[in-house]
């Protein structure tokens, strides 16, 4: 199910709910309501996909709401005719306001629990074509972990893949690897599909970045997509102009593109006095839309029809 040979029509955001700050409080205080004037925005950029940030420590603390909210999600996606691409993990973190997720202490831990949430949120949707793909995690961390850290993320990850295969998944696994050829390397063998997450600064970044994806992708042999791309700019302007840039650029190499931090928010690099180093100048405010719902200025573009739509459209 979904078994594609190359993903340029994929278009799409990441998104992280308006009202949570971190991934638990977007799930503790989800509302079913607000989901889907959030999931309309995306529809009205002709987005086909969206990927749906979970973790484990939201499920924990009420493991059948959770579960059920998590469902719901899935359906008020679907209802704006977009599927969804689960992230389940989350391993990235920023130093000053995190965002939440699995932590380095969290690998040496009892990983039964975690198996059992990938199974809960697994088992319901297996079959199910609203979920294009299933994300294992987002940027696990090797680059600056010692080789008994890796090795241990590695096995963590690889009994991931296996639980949601025996969860009779019939979509693609896929790991939002960080863009570094290595990382690519180190997980491709879990993947169906590959990933990369090329924020290129300039046009020429972009190029020498996704020339590393060819290469990676022709070493291992199978599929690619991107979603995670395009850095942020408190410049509404500039970061217009990139994002133009960077789409054509990822749709040409037959990757696609799929956003980060969909709407202003609470989030880390979702708010404009708390963004990240991931973006021009170092401004990683990453949102596509302003509080208010409206598209930031400059990406009026997104409004236009896209040149190539998902294989299920009609």
């Amino acid at each position: 199910m979904h078994n594609y040979t190359e993903y340029g029509w994929l278009r799409g955001f990441n998104i992280v709910p308006s009202w949570g700050a971190r991934i638990e409080q977007a799930w503790w205080d989800y509302n079913g309501a607000r989901f889907r004037e959030e999931a309309a925005l995306a529809q009205g950029a002709h987005a086909n996909c969206i990927r749906l940030w979970i973790e484990f420590t939201a499920w924990m603390a009420a493991p059948d709401a959770v579960t059920e909210r998590f469902l719901d999600a899935v359906g008020a996606i679907a209802e704006q005719g977009m599927t969804t691409m689960p992230c389940l993990f989350n391993r990235w973190h920023d130093t000053t306001y995190d965002y939440g997720g699995t932590y380095i202490e969290d690998l040496h831990r009892d990983w039964r629990p975690k198996l059992a949430y990938v199974r809960a949120l697994v088992e319901p949707l297996a079959a199910d074509e609203r979920i294009l793909i299933w994300d294992l995690c987002n940027e696990p961390q090797a680059p600056g972990l010692d080789s008994a850290s890796n090795e241990k993320e590695f096995e963590w990850l690889k009994q991931v893949a296996e639980t949601v295969r025996k969860s009779g998944a019939r979509q693609p696994i896929t790991i939002g690897v960080m863009q570094i050829e290595e990382q690519m390397d180190r997980y491709a063998p879990l993947c169906d599909v590959l990933c990369c997450h090329p924020y290129g600064r300039t046009p020429e970044q972009l190029h020498e970045m996704l020339a590393v994806c060819k290469r990676v992708q022709d070493k291992h042999a199978k599929p690619m997509l991107c979603n995670e791309c395009i850095p942020g700019c408190l410049d509404d302007g500039r970061r217009a102009e990139c994002a133009r840039w960077s789409i054509a650029a990822l749709e040409q190499a037959g990757y696609g593109w799929m956003g980060w931090g969909m709407r202003e928010g609470k989030a880390i690099s979702t708010r404009r006095d708390r963004y990240d180093g991931n973006g021009l100048d170092n401004q990683g405010f990453h949102a596509w839309f302003n509080a208010d719902g409206s598209l930031r200025d400059g990406l009026e573009f997104l409004r236009e029809p896209p040149r190539r739509r998902a294989p299920w459209s009609k």
